[in-house]
């Protein structure tokens, strides 16, 4: 079967019949019926199949949660399926040239309908780009996954940075101006009492700015853990297509 068997189905295009016509004749005693006329139209060419390389597309990528994995997060586990998606958006801007895992895992997918199991549909799916690209091998195939491992890593570290200059600033100044109110508060406390107003007044924005601070450092750092969470979630998918795509039967 070739390639353009599997993904090309040939539009057959019924032919059309044409309404009777009749023509009556006054003139004369007897009246002619004329033969139905059927108007023939070939069937248009079927288009030849495109190249895969920069068709990726998102929604073959993106493995889909299972609700039973949604049901069964918890805050150390949970994964945001946006930071995921815009990892993997992320990987396919980067996508490396010529053929590899981002365009065998698309074009995999493409062939769900066909009832094979995920090794067939790699397999048939490699078999199909190293038609097009004889020097595709799967040794190139693994290192590509390598490499978008690599490329995930690059995102953890650039996100780790910027969650560390999001927690300095908004956490670093205020944990200041704590310490700082709450130095002056225990001064304030031995001093007479008509200070006692100022003391309650400073207690009541100590206490604010606590809860403030409790809230920002909690979200943070579940934010964090979420993009982190994420990106790990975006390796295990890639370790378990590269697990897959190794025991994948091709020629090398």
């Amino acid at each position: 079967m070739s390639l353009k068997d599997l993904f090309i189905r040939p539009e057959n295009n019924a032919p059309k019949k044409g309404n009777n016509q009749t023509g009556n004749n006054k003139s004369t005693e007897n009246s002619r019926r004329e033969e139905p006329v059927v108007q023939k139209q070939e069937p248009a060419p079927a288009p030849e199949p495109e190249s895969p390389i920069g068709q990726i597309n998102m929604d073959n990528i993106i493995p889909q949660p299972t609700p039973e994995a949604q049901e069964n997060e918890t805050p150390i586990t949970e994964v945001n399926n946006v930071k995921k998606k815009r990892l993997w958006e992320t990987l396919i801007k980067r996508n490396l040239p010529g053929p590899d895992m981002l365009e065998l895992k698309s074009y995999s997918a493409s062939l769900e309908s066909m009832g094979l199991s995920q090794e067939k549909r790699y397999e048939a799916a490699f078999k199909m780009l190293k038609a097009q690209y004889p020097d595709f091998t799967k040794e190139k195939l693994l290192k590509s996954i390598d490499t978008y491992i690599n490329f995930v890593n690059e995102e953890i570290e650039s996100g780790r940075n910027q969650y560390a200059a999001k927690r300095k600033q908004t956490i670093g100044t205020q944990q200041k101006n704590l310490d700082n109110m709450v130095k002056e508060n225990n001064h304030i406390e031995q001093q007479l009492i008509e200070l006692q107003k100022k003391n309650k007044e400073l207690t009541n924005e100590i206490e604010k700015l606590k809860a403030e601070i409790t809230a920002a450092t909690k979200e943070i750092a579940h934010d964090e853990q979420v993009f982190i969470n994420s990106a790990n979630s975006v390796i295990c998918d890639l370790m378990t297509d590269r697990e897959e795509m190794s025991n994948i039967n091709v020629d090398q």
